[in-house]
């Protein structure tokens, strides 16, 4: 299974749009991968899990972005972005507040991108890929932005498990608790 990590694309171009001055964001440090392609990199690592012959890649991610117009709020409106992801890659897709439905998703062979808030996984709006669970119910998680580390600082210390170097395991409370609750978190997709 792929796993990609947005910090090791610093000079990698993804312009984004404010959804307050409607205009671009100048390009810099704050336009690449690194800062805002969480979405990006949470795409290719669905597809790669779910169609695992897919030749799906980063720069398709992002032109498939830019071709909706879904490079919003300094990363990526998987509103815009998801339905036209499912269709491009061949998938059943769905949207959900309801953290029921990853359970369900997940027992079917799905695969869940969650909008994360600042917290756990974050310190602002993210993009992780939920990708299985574990026997005792913990869900398996891929973070775009996962480092060494990154899980123990203070607040996030103990909070969640790393196996194999990069999966992160999560007690579902946790993340219900760190669904954004502005927007609807959950994106489901399914193999047709």
């Amino acid at each position: 299974m792929k796993f990609i990590c947005q910090r090791d694309y610093p000079h990698w171009i993804y312009v984004t749009q404010t959804d307050y001055e409607g205009e671009l964001l100048v390009e810099g440090k704050s336009t690449t991968v690194s800062a805002r392609g969480c979405g990006m990199c949470a795409a290719v690592m669905l597809a790669d899990q779910l169609l695992p012959n897919s030749s799906f890649d980063l720069t398709q991610a992002i032109d498939l972005s830019y071709s909706v117009n879904a490079n919003h709020r300094k990363g990526t409106d998987y509103e815009r972005y998801a339905p036209v992801l499912s269709e491009k890659l061949g998938l059943k897709y769905e949207s959900s507040s309801d953290i029921a439905d990853v359970h369900r998703c997940l027992r079917s062979g799905g695969s869940v991108v969650v909008l994360v808030r600042g917290g756990l996984f974050a310190n602002m709006g993210h993009y992780i890929n939920v990708i299985g669970y574990e026997p005792d119910g913990r869900f398996v998680i891929l973070d775009p932005s996962f480092t060494p580390g990154k899980y123990d600082t203070p607040e996030r210390k103990g909070r969640v498990e790393i196996k194999y170097d990069h999966l992160v395991i999560a007690e579902p409370q946790s993340l219900s608790e760190e669904a954004h609750p502005s927007f609807v978190p959950f994106y489901l997709f399914w193999r047709k």
